[in-house]
């Protein structure tokens, strides 16, 4: 009797993906009843349908952040460590560092007949403040993030966004106005408060969330130094002159309002000049802000697959289809799942 072929099955299932290979079934980033979960990091878009999964994987840092931001895991959990291989029946788990936020995670498989897969969930191959670089290895097949998988994409320097945004922090202070920044509570607003305070500038953390997140950051070993918004050393702060990190100013403002009274805010609000730090603020000049992402830009993203070198790749989020072309102009076979 023949052996039988085994066909790979890569489909998207809500917010994430559906994979199975032989006896091997499992998720990514989503819940799928009765089939363990591999966690890639703990935004909101990876997470759904999460208390479906019978056994969550995923490294301690993603695994704290999910918690303080309010999640819960009601299945099995096991933690993994970057570099750690754990077994399932059928194939080799290895977590790799995603550079995306604190704990995100690259998975890669090995299957009983050697075939490999890199599933990258949202990934960054350029060093932060406070993340290192994700770091490609060699793949029969690449699940890719396509976040910014067009060729407008193509972020500048890290450094000289850094060094744009202390410019304009300083300027500012000097000028008595209040920065404000707002990016993401988890993952960009740390690597804003980090930049800001190694340069000497005071910053106030201006949501809870921030505060909650932040609090794991450090407990994972990252250096931040800030002031919250409800700390009795807000107002000093303000005063003497500081920037605000913020994911939700319209959160901020009222609660300045709440704890320093109206007419503050109103004063505070004619000093404040507001910045988003994001990718999508290149060539958006509606979108204030500074280029600054968490993800990998197109001309890495191309790189990074034709790095891992696999024979194809599935491209999920927005632009998958266009990365998929792309990738298909520069021989490498590619298809999209959105």
């Amino acid at each position: 009797m023949g052996q039988q072929m085994v066909s790979l099955r890569v489909v998207k299932h809500g917010t994430g993906i559906h994979l199975t290979y032989g006896d091997v079934d499992l998720a990514f980033d989503a819940g799928i009843r009765g089939t363990p979960t591999l966690l890639s990091h703990a935004h909101a878009d990876h997470i759904g349908g999460l208390e479906l999964a019978n056994h969550v994987i995923a490294t301690k840092g993603t695994r704290d952040t999910f918690l303080a931001r309010g999640g819960r895991i009601n299945a099995r959990s096991s933690l993994i460590k970057f570099g750690e291989t754990i077994g399932q029946v059928g194939v080799y788990i290895t977590a790799m560092n995603a550079g995306h936020v604190l704990g995100s995670t690259m998975y890669k498989l090995e299957f009983e007949d050697e075939m490999t897969v890199l599933y990258t969930g949202d990934f960054n191959v350029v060093d932060s403040v406070v993340h290192n670089g994700a770091v490609p290895t060699d793949a029969d097949v690449l699940i890719m993030e396509a976040t910014y998988g067009t060729p407008r994409w193509k972020f500048p320097i890290r450094t000289k966004v850094h060094e744009q945004i202390l410019d304009t922090a300083r300027d500012l202070i000097e000028w008595g106005k209040i920065p404000l920044f707002q990016a993401y509570s988890l993952g960009k607003a740390q690597e804003a408060i980090a930049l800001l305070r190694n340069a000497g500038i005071t910053v106030i953390s201006g949501n809870p969330a921030i505060d909650l997140v932040s609090d794991v950051y450090m407990a994972h070993g990252k250096n931040l130094d800030y002031i919250s918004i409800s700390s009795g050393d807000a107002k000093e702060a303000l005063k003497a002159g500081c920037a605000i990190v913020s994911s939700s100013p319209k959160f901020t403002m009222s609660n300045i309002g709440k704890a320093l009274g109206t007419s503050y805010r109103k004063d505070l609000t004619r000093r404040m000049e507001r910045y988003n730090l994001s990718g999508w603020t290149l060539g958006e000049i509606k979108n204030s802000g500074f280029p600054l992402s968490a993800h990998t830009d197109f001309p890495n993203l191309v790189g990074f697959a034709e790095k891992v070198n696999p024979k194809i790749v599935y491209c999920f989020t927005s632009n998958a289809g266009e990365l998929s072309g792309h990738l298909s102009k520069h021989g490498i076979n590619a298809v999209p799942l959105e």
